[in-house]
């Protein structure tokens, strides 16, 4: 047994590592977090009509961004994913929320070989990979859908690949182009990031003489063929030229209510002023690693570990160290990364009012100096450095795994972000719906709240309920009978007001979720 152990050593500390890492994440899954987040359900609904019909709820066909809320709204690639797994599986919590716990689990294998490649060390690609099972952020991210947040796994891929072609073979070159033309569909703001750090990269590429013109010029038409038609998106948006474009079934399409670009800095009206606050906010999420936003990092473990921005700042300096770089393959992963680095901080500053889930782009390269820097302390080879080490991050571990799992999703559910029980007021009003086939379902909007309607949606999809909104107070009325079954919010009930003498609601039971009730026979 124990030759056995010492002869796949390795192959056995990574498949523990993935095994807490797979465990912790589908622990309580999908509903760890049991409430959906508005933009969660709008890119549900856009999925699930986009598996039925191939168009999404606005009825544009294979859009190459999503209209949502009625503005120029959400990237398209978790959605097509969900799509795809709708069409699989059926619409549920399970499809909404498993591409992001998909490509989490694949980054991991991702990171892992990464780090092997770059470093050629076992220790540091367990190393790595450990860290990254175990990071709040990583975790966070990885149980619940928001668009943007496929940013970061794919441009990962699109590294790891590129710096395959790079040392290992040609046509991992090319396909890194795909992945990063794909990346441009994941999230508004790569195109800030992803052009020029091809750009940069390239250029010490050829000049290190990694790369040849011709391997550029084939790179160049690849990333272009692909990305052409969200590139071709923006210009439409940008230079207000209004008009769609359809190439087959794919829309690219002009937004006329455009709310995007006011949240970069080069449309603001108080530039510097502006440039001050980014740069701040900026600053605060990265070295703090909480941007006072419960569903992104919880204030107590940040996003990665207070204690990893010590190690993240002994990496960073890694140029200084010759010794590692006198590999050279070492010194262009390394500085890929670096490059990668510097333009994710640089985003920061152009994003106004940058946060967590804004500044996605930057928490792998942050994860891998920090893992350089840990790897930096333990290479004196001092055993109780290394058990010391161990056990601080486990204790960190173990302790936001009870922290998270016992009392921070359901502080998160309450955040305001997510439904605050809307959903779970549709979905007991859909069970008790299914009692008498001549039930109506009601909802009063009477906020006028866009992101109500898709949860109703979203949750009335899944309960197979038929829930029917109303905004106008006398309708409501009107339709009232004895089979009504009513969700409204617990201000507009509890001063009776709302029915006046019309409806007497002590005759109804009632059942209270937090911010609304269910009112019924």
């Amino acid at each position: 047994m124990k030759e056995f152990f010492i002869k796949h050593k390795t192959k056995i500390i990574f498949a523990i590592i993935m095994l807490i890492a797979v465990v912790v994440r589908i622990y309580l899954w999908p509903k760890a977090i049991s409430q959906i987040n508005c933009d969660e359900a709008m890119t549900a609904v856009n999925a699930l009509s986009i598996s039925e019909t191939g168009k999404d709820t606005y009825g544009t066909s294979f859009p190459v961004y999503l209209e949502a809320w009625g503005v120029f709204g959400q990237s398209v690639v978790l959605a097509y994913i969900m799509a795809f797994f709708i069409k699989i599986f059926g619409f549920s919590y399970f499809t909404i929320r498993l591409p992001m716990l998909f490509i989490s689990i694949i980054s991991l294998f991702v990171f892992y070989d990464l780090l092997k490649k770059i470093f050629k060390k076992e220790s540091i690609a367990l190393l790595g990979t450990a860290f990254l099972a175990i990071c709040p952020w990583h975790i966070m991210q990885s149980i619940w859908s928001i668009d943007c947040n496929m940013f970061p796994h794919f441009m990962l891929i699109s590294v790891y690949l590129l710096y395959r072609g790079i040392t290992d073979k040609k046509y991992f070159l090319y396909l890194s182009m795909i992945f990063f033309a794909i990346s441009m569909y994941t999230y508004g703001v790569s195109v800030y990031v992803i052009p020029l750090f091809l750009l940069i990269t390239a250029i010490y590429l050829l000049k290190t003489k990694k790369v040849h013109i011709k391997d550029l010029i084939i790179c160049i038409i690849i990333y272009v063929l692909f990305s052409l038609p969200i590139l071709t998106m923006y210009v439409l948006n940008f230079f207000k030229i209004d008009t769609d474009i359809h190439i087959g079934p794919i829309t690219i399409q002009y937004f006329e209510n455009n709310t995007r670009t006011s949240d970069m800095l080069f449309f603001s009206s108080d530039f510097m002023n502006t440039l001050k606050n980014n740069i701040i906010a900026t600053l605060k999420t990265v070295f703090v690693g909480y941007d006072s936003l419960e569903w992104n990092a919880t204030p107590i473990f940040g996003t990665i570990y207070h204690i990893s921005i010590i190690f993240f700042i002994i990496g960073s300096f890694a140029f200084i160290r010759k010794k590692l770089m006198q590999d050279e393959n070492t010194k262009t992963g390394i500085t890929i990364i670096w490059i990668w680095l510097i333009l994710s901080l640089i985003l920061g500053l152009i994003i106004k009012e940058v946060n967590i889930n804004r500044l996605n782009v930057v928490w792998y390269p942050i994860i891998f100096f920090t893992i350089l820097g840990i790897s930096s302390l333990l290479a004196y080879n001092n055993k109780k450095l290394l058990y010391g080490v161990c056990t601080v991050y486990g204790v960190l571990f173990i302790s936001f795994s009870i922290y998270f799992y016992g009392y921070y999703t359901n502080k998160i559910d309450m955040s305001g972000c997510f439904s605050r029980r809307y959903i779970d007021a549709v979905h007991f009003a859909s069970k008790v719906g299914t009692k008498d086939n001549n039930n109506n379902i009601f909802y009063f909007d009477e906020k006028n709240d866009g992101a109500l309607e898709v949860y109703t949606k979203v949750q009335a999809k899944i309960d197979n309920a038929d829930i029917k909104k109303i905004s106008d107070r006398e309708e409501l009325i009107k339709q009232i009978d004895l089979n009504s079954i009513i969700i409204i919010h617990k201000d507009y009930v509890q001063n009776n007001s709302l029915f006046n003498e019309s409806f007497d609601i002590s005759n109804y039971n009632r059942k209270n979720f937090e911010d609304y009730v269910v009112i019924y026979k």
